[in-house]
C-alpha cells in the first residue's frame, strides 16, 4: 500500500499539519524532560567525585540535591505540557478517523456494505482506531523518547569513555536485526487477531439482534457453541502472536543486560586502573541504565507500530472504496413546470453485480403527475428491484430512469430521494422517541402537523393512550411498538414529507384489511394532486388505484385498471383470484 493510497494515513498527516504548532510545542517539552532527565547523571557524577576524594561539603551536597529536586520539578512541569499536546492529538485523530469512516459507510452502496457483515464493520470503527489512537500517542511518545534519550545518553557515554562506549553497544545490531526479523511475524499475527476478533463481534452482534428467534427455537446451546468456536480460535490467534512476543522481549531484555554486564566486567577495572573516575562510572551505568530503556521500548514500539498498520490497511479497505453511487458533476436540478410524467421507465433490464440472471427484463411503465398506480406481482417478479433503482441504491442503465424528463444519474442523489420518498417494507425505528422516529431529519415541527400525520395512518388514537403520548422512548428498534404500530409510524413519518413522489413497499402488510383500507383511503386523500405509487401482496387493497402493473420473472406483463386487468383473465386475474379463495377460507374458518 503506498502512501498517495493510505486515505487513513494521509487523513492523519493532514491533522498533523494542522496541529503543527502544538505538535512541535509538545515534542519540544518531551525533548526538554529527556534533557532533564540526562542531566541528573551528571551531578551524580559531581557528587561521587566530591566524597571520593574527600570534597564534598553538606552545603555543596544540599545544593545538588536541590538541584536534583528542581531538575524533577522542571521535568514534572514539562510532562504536563507535552502529554495534553501529543496525546490530544492522538484523540483528535482517532476522532477525524471514525467521523470519515462512519461518513464513507453511509455514502458507500448497498452491495459493498452486504459483502462485509456488521460486526466486521463495527470492530474496524472500535479496536483498530484505538490501535491508531496508541500508535499516534503513545507510540509517537516512545518512538521521539527513545531517539533523543539513545542520541544523547550515547553522547555523554562516548565523552566519558569512547572504549567503553564501544564495547557496551557491541549487542545492539542484534537487537535491530531481531526487530527487523520478529516484526513481519508480529505483522502477520496482529492482522490475524484482528480479523477474528472481528468475526468474534459479528457473531455476537447477530445473536444479540436476533433474541427472540434464538429464545424461541432454543438455540441457545448452539449458538453458545458457535461463539465458544470463534472464542477459541481467537484464544489460539492471540497465543501464537503472545509466543512471538514472549520470545521477541526477553531478547531483548537479555541484550540490554548483556551490555551493562560488559559495563561492569569492564567499567570497574577502568576506574580501579584510574582511567576514568568513581564519579564517570557511576554516570556512564546510569546513562547505560538510560539507554536500556529506549532499547527495551524499541520492541514495544514495533509492536506497536505492527498492530497500528495492520489496523491502518483495514481501516483504509473502508476510507479508499470508491461510492458506486455517486453525484455527477454538474447535477440537474427538476424543472417544477415539467408537465409530463412525474417518473417514467423505459426498457428497463437490470443484473445484480456477481449474477448471471437478469432482475427486471425491458420494464417501462409511467408514474403520472397525481393519483395512484400499483405494482404487484408474485415473490422474485422484481418489485424490490425496481423500487431499488427508482431510489438510486443500485445505478440503473443511462437513461431508463426519468424523474420529470430528468436521467436519474444526472440528479444529485440527496434531491433524488428528498424527491421520491421511500416507506420500505420492513419499519426500522431508532431507539429514541416516537416524536424523534416521526419528525426524524425535519428538525422542529408543529404538533397539529404531527398528528393529522398520525391520524393519516390511523395511529393517533393509540398514541394518545400512551403514557407520555408523543415523547414515549421506543427502545431498540421500536421494540415497545407492535409490528403494525411499527408500520404506521414509518409511514406517518413520510406522509409528514408530503413529498413530491411518494413510493409505499408494502408498507401495511403488518395490519388487518380493514385497518389497511381505512388508511390508503385517508392517503388517496391527502395525496389528491400529487402521484402515489404503491407495492402490496394484498391485490384487493390496491384494485383502487387508477392503473395497476403487472410484473412475473423480471419482466412486465400486465397492465390497466382492476376492471380491465380482471376481464384479462392473466396472471392479475389468477393471484386475485387465489387471495379471495384463501379469505374465504380464512374466514369460513
Amino acid at each position: 500500500m503506498t502512501l498517495r493510497d493510505n486515505n487513513a494515513l494521509l487523513l492523519v498527516l493532514r491533522l498533523a499539519r494542522r496541529r503543527a504548532g502544538r505538535l512541535v510545542l509538545g515534542a519540544l517539552a518531551l525533548v526538554g524532560v529527556d534533557l532533564l532527565q540526562l542531566y541528573v547523571p551528571r551531578l551524580i557524577k559531581f557528587a561521587v567525585d566530591d566524597l571520593t576524594v574527600g570534597r564534598a561539603t553538606a552545603a555543596s551536597l544540599s545544593w545538588q540535591a536541590l538541584t536534583v529536586l528542581a531538575l524533577a520539578v522542571g521535568m514534572g512541569l514539562l510532562r504536563l505540557v507535552w502529554r495534553p499536546l501529543i496525546m490530544g492529538f492522538s484523540r483528535a485523530a482517532e476522532r477525524d478517523l471514525r467521523l470519515a469512516l462512519f461518513r464513507r459507510l453511509q455514502e458507500l452502496e448497498l452491495d459493498f456494505l452486504r459483502r462485509r457483515p456488521p460486526g466486521e464493520l463495527m470492530a474496524r470503527a472500535t479496536n483498530d482506531l484505538i490501535n491508531i489512537r496508541l500508535a499516534s500517542g503513545m507510540g509517537l511518545v516512545a518512538a521521539l523518547d527513545g531517539l533523543v534519550l539513545t542520541l544523547s545518553a550515547l553522547g555523554f557515554m562516548l565523552y566519558i569513555s569512547p572504549a567503553l562506549t564501544l564495547l557496551a553497544v557491541l549487542p545492539m545490531p542484534a537487537i535491530v536485526v531481531l526487530t527487523r526479523v520478529m516484526s513481519r511475524r508480529m505483522h502477520r499475527g496482529f492482522l490475524a487477531s484482528q480479523e477474528s476478533f472481528a468475526r468474534m463481534t459479528e457473531l455476537v452482534r447477530e445473536v444479540l439482534s436476533n433474541i427472540l428467534l434464538v429464545k424461541v427455537y432454543a438455540l441457545y446451546r448452539r449458538e453458545q457453541r458457535r461463539l465458544d468456536q470463534s472464542a477459541r480460535h481467537y484464544l489460539e490467534v492471540n497465543l501464537d502472536l503472545a509466543r512471538t512476543l514472549g520470545l521477541f522481549f526477553p531478547l531483548m531484555v537479555f541484550f540490554t543486560n548483556l551490555s551493562l554486564a560488559v559495563v561492569l566486567g569492564l567499567g570497574g577495572p577502568l576506574t580501579v586502573w584510574g582511567r576514568i573516575t568513581p564519579g564517570d562510572f557511576v554516570a556512564f551505568a546510569a546513562y547505560l541504565n538510560l539507554l536500556t530503556w529506549p532499547l527495551m521500548a524499541l520492541g514495544w514500539v514495533t509492536s506497536l507500530m505492527q498492530r497500528a498498520w495492520s489496523s491502518f490497511q483495514r481501516v483504509d479497505q473502508v476510507l479508499s472504496a470508491r461510492p458506486a453511487i455517486q453525484d455527477p458533476p454538474r447535477p440537474r436540478r427538476l424543472d417544477p413546470d415539467f408537465s409530463g410524467p412525474a417518473v417514467q421507465v423505459r426498457r428497463l433490464s437490470f443484473t445484480y453485480p456477481g449474477s448471471r440472471q437478469p432482475a427486471l427484463r425491458e420494464v417501462s411503465l409511467e408514474i403520472p403527475r397525481q393519483g395512484t398506480v400499483a405494482l404487484v406481482g408474485p415473490i422474485a417478479s422484481g418489485k424490490t428491484t425496481l423500487l431499488m433503482l427508482l431510489a438510486r441504491l443500485y445505478d440503473p442503465p443511462p437513461g431508463s430512469i426519468l424523474v420529470r424528463g430528468v436521467d436519474l444519474r444526472e440528479l444529485s442523489v440527496a434531491e433524488l430521494r428528498a424527491h421520491l420518498v421511500q416507506v420500505p417494507q420492513e419499519a426500522f425505528l431508532f431507539s429514541t422517541t416516537l416524536r424523534a422516529n416521526l419528525t426524524l431529519g425535519l428538525g422542529a415541527v408543529a404538533e397539529d402537523e404531527l398528528w393529522r400525520a398520525l391520524e393519516a395512518a390511523d395511529l393517533a388514537r393509540e398514541v394518545r393512550e400512551f403514557p407520555q403520548g408523543l415523547d414515549t422512548p421506543l427502545g431498540e428498534r421500536g421494540h415497545r411498538l407492535s409490528g403494525g404500530q411499527r408500520q404506521r409510524l414509518t409511514l406517518a413519518r413520510a406522509l409528514l414529507r408530503n413529498p413530491p413522489v411518494l413510493v409505499l413497499d408494502d408498507p401495511l402488510s403488518a395490519v388487518d384489511t380493514e385497518t389497511e383500507s381505512r388508511i390508503l383511503a385517508n392517503l388517496n386523500r391527502l395525496r389528491t394532486g400529487r402521484p402515489t405509487l404503491v407495492v402490496s401482496h394484498r391485490l384487493g387493497s390496491v384494485a383502487f388505484a387508477r392503473r395497476i402493473y403487472v410484473l412475473d420473472q423480471g419482466r412486465l406483463v400486465e397492465q390497466g385498471d382492476h376492471d380491465q386487468l380482471m376481464a384479462a383473465g392473466g396472471l392479475y386475474h389468477q393471484l386475485f383470484a387465489e387471495q379471495a379463495l384463501l379469505a374465504q377460507l380464512q374466514g369460513a374458518a
